[in-house]
């Protein structure tokens, strides 16, 4: 039986109307009953047109211009609110636009938070360069994401794609001071009591990843760097907690910089770590939720 629930779908674009257009159709194909683009191109609106032409007179989409690239934590935010103006109580699907769906996902996300009234998200598993990413856990002191628990660590749901309930939880979901990267995490953070955060164990989501574009580029090393010393400020509870914190990613974000410069022959990781990087954008980097 499917879900009753209303589902509106929110996708990030940047510059990348063939991505975004299967991500949209992906969503519509599931059941969700109007999907909401939120363009962060600012390049007037030419993005945004290529997208329309893509998608046609279709009534149930959207597609909302900022005039600026807000980030992906304020432009979700943003489009959260024209979702609870425009459909009240719907929950929202987001979903990186390098991402879609498959059979099923839709109704999953939407009967493991019914079954559950404290879940405020639901995520699901999702398969990115060959590989099933379930649940992803951070460890504080030394900012490291991985996919098992670590000793001290969280879990917290990829931004890529996350089935929220917005009538449960009325604040933003995401914190803007985080402009791309880290703020799935301290989201994660945030809603860190049991069940509120839920695991859908299906197979619901396939991510293309960084697109080859984003990995050792000087945007995604300078916004990787930015969101762990960001982290350590907002996950300290106290002045000593942060220098701890500090401590520890001085010693582990050169060990991660090395190693990256060795793996993708750059010296961008390098340069990110001594605050050279953290340029503009490329057409994948607005929504792609990829980690190393």
């Amino acid at each position: 039986m499917s879900s009753t629930r209303d589902v509106v779908g929110l996708i990030l674009n940047y510059r990348d109307a063939e991505r975004t257009q299967r991500c949209v159709l992906s969503m519509l194909d599931e059941g969700a009953r109007h999907v909401i683009v939120w363009d962060n191109s600012a390049d007037s609106g030419a993005s945004a047109n290529a997208l329309s032409d893509r998608l046609g007179e279709d009534p149930r989409v959207s597609v909302n211009i900022s005039e600026s690239n807000l980030g992906f934590a304020a432009g979700v935010n943003r489009g959260i609110e024209l979702i609870r103006e425009r459909f009240g109580p719907a929950w929202v699907l987001i979903l990186n636009n390098d991402a879609y769906l498959l059979p099923g996902a839709i109704d999953a996300l939407s009967k493991t938070l019914e079954q559950n009234p404290a879940g405020i998200v639901s995520h699901p598993v999702i398969e990115q360069n060959g590989r099933h990413q379930a649940a992803l856990w951070y460890h504080p002191w030394l900012a490291l994401v991985t996919q098992r628990r670590l000793p001290g660590s969280f879990s917290y749901p990829s931004g890529c794609a996350l089935l929220f309930a917005a009538d449960r939880w009325t604040k933003s979901l995401f914190d803007e001071e985080f402009f791309m990267y880290g703020e799935d995490v301290y989201l994660g953070w945030t809603l860190r009591a049991p069940g509120r955060v839920l695991l859908e164990p299906s197979l619901s989501v396939i991510h293309e990843g960084s697109a080859s574009s984003g990995m050792a580029s000087p945007f995604y090393e300078g916004r990787m760097v930015a969101s762990h010393l960001l982290l350590a400020r907002k996950l300290a509870r106290n002045p000593v907690d942060y220098a701890w914190l500090l401590l520890g990613r001085a010693l582990s974000l050169p060990a991660r910089a090395l190693l990256r410069t060795w793996r993708y022959r750059s010296l961008e990781p390098l340069r990110a770590l001594l605050g050279v990087g953290g340029g503009k954008p490329s057409k994948h980097h607005s929504t792609d939720r990829s980690r190393d």
